[in-house]
């Protein structure tokens, strides 16, 4: 693996991909990593009554989805001394087990500085084995310079 600088770094470079497959119990170990306990993310029985977004199903809590975004960032550029400073997110469809997602991401700005803080904007991507959008995000990603 070569060192990610930002010198390195190119306009409309794409990260590589994140790919993650949820099941109920990966949902049920982040509802006790997380403490939330929420029904719609541990009760398949409760979540089928309920019938919430006409699924019928649980669903992984967001905040699951954009840590699948910002490691799509830190396994890219961590081990070379880079990190992000702010992420927005945005949740845009639920993830339900059985569910594989893939996240992406795309240089789509660089900003140089002279006081060894230049840093890169990446927007990120996770999308379901349908296709579908689930959530967006926006990375500030500091990375170490050459000079």
């Amino acid at each position: 693996m070569s060192t990610i600088t930002f010198e390195s770094v190119q306009l409309n470079s794409h990260l590589p991909q994140l790919v993650r497959r949820i099941d109920q119990e990966f949902i049920t170990r982040d509802a006790v990593a997380s403490l939330d306990f929420n029904p719609i993310h541990v009760d398949p029985v409760w979540a089928k009554k309920v019938n919430l977004l006409g699924a019928g199903t649980t669903i992984a809590h967001g905040l699951c989805t954009v840590s699948f975004l910002a490691s799509t960032v830190t396994d890219w550029c961590y081990a070379s001394g880079g990190f992000i400073t702010r992420i927005e997110s945005k949740f845009v469809a639920p993830v339900r087990p059985g569910d594989t997602v893939t996240c992406s991401g795309e240089v789509m700005e660089l900003h140089p500085r002279d006081d060894g803080k230049s840093f890169v904007v990446i927007e990120l991507l996770a999308k379901n084995d349908r296709e579908q959008t689930v959530a967006w995000a926006k990375a500030f990603v500091r990375l170490p310079s050459q000079r």
